[in-house]
């Protein structure tokens, strides 16, 4: 089924985020949060857990993605709807921030992958610190 389910375009399998692992424990400092919006969600989605931060790319990155974040303690979601809204940013700017998320993910392609089950639904995990990294510091450069 693997084969040809990447052959015609199906998800390409991932292996199991070892439960024991650093991004499996920050992972689990976000539990209801995730289980929350794998619920709301019905798009696919990918996640990149950061020391006190959760990424979540929607959609198809690096091609039509939106973005979500959590922080630890907050149980808040931020998105480029709040970010606009809260930072009054244009959506000239906001163009920019999707352009340098895209070539960051980009530039993380090649990072391995694994994969969760969440809510009955298999979520790709992306434990890149260099990732991570990277998209806080473009959030941030539109954040100030």
């Amino acid at each position: 089924m693997g084969f040809f389910s990447n052959l015609f375009g199906g998800e390409k399998e991932y292996p199991v985020l070892e439960p024991s692992s650093a991004a499996a424990q920050r992972l689990s400092r976000f539990n209801s949060e995730i289980e929350t919006f794998v619920n709301k969600v019905s798009d696919k989605f990918e996640l990149v857990p950061a020391e006190d931060t959760l990424y979540i790319f929607i959609g198809n990155p690096p091609g039509m993605f939106g973005m979500a974040w959590f922080i630890v303690g907050e149980g808040k979601e931020h998105n480029f709807k709040t970010l606009m809204k809260d930072k009054g940013l244009s959506q000239r700017k906001m163009q920019t921030l999707s352009d340098d998320l895209r070539e960051a993910y980009t530039r993380s392609e090649s990072s391995e992958r694994f994969s969760v089950t969440i809510g009955g639904k298999k979520i790709k995990v992306t434990p890149s610190e260099v990732l991570a990294e990277e998209v806080h510091q473009i959030i941030q450069k539109v954040s100030v």
